[in-house]
């Protein structure tokens, strides 16, 4: 397991270090090396006490949008039609940089 940890100098010399997605778990020593070690002694010992961390994925909540494109990431990766769409958009999009005033035209 990765735990991100902050640690922070304090203006005595101390240092103190945070597990930041672990409210409450938080050491202070002398060093930042002894900080880190007691940190991890201190995650250990929660880890011991039968404390889990876990990620709890709660897939599609109602209403929030549905990206029904996601499944069709990459499939025209081969497509000429596309590749030519894309460049023109691409065209299109560097004229209005130069010029925002100018609409659109229709190409055909």
């Amino acid at each position: 397991m990765v735990v991100d940890i902050e640690v922070t100098r304090r203006p005595d010399g101390r240092f103190v270090a945070r597990a930041l997605h672990i409210p409450g778990v938080v050491v202070e020593a002398p060093s930042r090396d002894a900080a880190l070690e007691q940190m991890r002694d201190a995650l250990v010992a929660r880890q011991r006490d039968g404390v889990e961390i876990v990620r709890l994925d709660l897939g599609e909540l109602p209403g929030e949008p549905v990206t029904a494109w996601l499944p069709l990431s990459g499939a025209f990766h081969d497509d000429e039609l596309y590749r030519e769409m894309l460049a023109e958009v691409e065209q299109n999009r560097r004229e209005l940089d130069q010029d925002p005033q100018r609409s659109l035209s229709v190409r055909h």
